[in-house]
């Protein structure tokens, strides 16, 4: 079983320093913010995503987590 993932939004076009920083996380760019998601994340990295944010001081615009599909998906 999975947790979901977690979408993150922040302020800004993330360049490709900060898109190393977030190496095992999706990145892309929406308009004039960046999108992370990390698939199969639990609460602890979560917080470790949110932690990686603040050190960048990266501007936090939303935080959603979007539930685990079932298994075998919808027919």
């Amino acid at each position: 079983m999975t947790d979901g993932t977690y979408v993150i939004t922040v302020r800004g076009v993330a360049g490709s320093g900060v898109r190393a920083f977030f190496d095992d996380t999706e990145v892309s760019v929406a308009g004039d913010t960046t999108v992370l998601r990390r698939a199969e994340a639990d609460q602890a990295a979560l917080h470790g995503l949110l932690r990686r944010i603040q050190d960048l001081g990266l501007e936090l615009l939303d935080v959603r987590r979007e539930p685990a599909e079932p298994a075998g998906g919808t027919s």
